[in-house]
């Protein structure tokens, strides 16, 4: 994640999104609902994720534009909305997750997770805006389309970045009987996630800047 401040009067804050991509095998696929389950699976096992751009080596950007008093040769003074507590959306819009699971026939039970990792702050890169951060806990998300039907228990939820640490995103158990994803079942996630900064404190100008990392793991 990136916090851009262009000058005293402007700020604007990246959010950037590092896919980790996990046994890439075969091909990814879209899923037309959130999450959908296909039985009767037979071939290789496999997990597959990408998150955003869908080419090799990129990490997409998370653009927030807050913007501070401006004054001009004859116009009036912009009003400040830096700090004011009026959450900010990404201008730059949402960005896409999509999982490809496939899992064949087995005897032990398939333990599912997805994780994000994300640094305590946003820190100062340049601008002027010295040893400031921004806590990592000021970006949250939601997720569309919302998690819906028989499926929305296995999907990704809304939810705000803890920051220092990984946290959980999703995750669940493939097996017989056990759970509603049997072995022998293809598995699709297909979702957008729009961020949102909390903007409840004025941070000097400045160019601020984090990662966040998305890890999927089948074991």
């Amino acid at each position: 994640m990136q916090v851009f401040l262009a000058c005293s009067t402007r700020t604007s804050r990246w959010l950037r999104v590092a896919g980790c991509l996990v046994a890439a095998t075969g091909f990814m696929a879209d899923a037309g609902a959130v999450v959908t389950i296909i039985t009767g699976y037979t071939g290789v096992r496999t997990l597959t994720m990408r998150v955003g751009t869908p080419v090799a080596g990129t990490v997409d950007t998370v653009q927030f534009d807050v913007v501070g008093a401006t004054t001009g040769n004859s116009l009036p003074a912009a009003a400040s909305v830096i700090g004011n507590g009026t959450p900010i959306a990404a201008s730059s819009g949402g960005v896409a997750i999509t999982i490809d699971m496939k899992v064949n026939n087995g005897n032990i039970i398939q333990p599912f997770s997805m994780t994000v990792t994300s640094p305590t702050a946003l820190t100062c890169a340049s601008g002027g805006c010295g040893g400031t951060t921004i806590p990592f806990s000021t970006i949250s998300w939601v997720v569309s389309p919302a998690p819906s039907g028989a499926n929305a228990a296995f999907d990704i939820q809304n939810g705000t970045f803890a920051g220092g640490t990984t946290q959980s995103l999703n995750t669940f158990a493939i097996g017989g009987g056990i759970t509603t994803i049997p072995f022998a079942a293809t598995v699709n996630f297909s979702s957008i996630m729009s961020f949102s900064y909390a903007n409840t404190t004025a941070f000097p100008a400045g160019n601020y800047s984090g990662t966040v990392t998305y890890t999927a793991t089948l074991p």
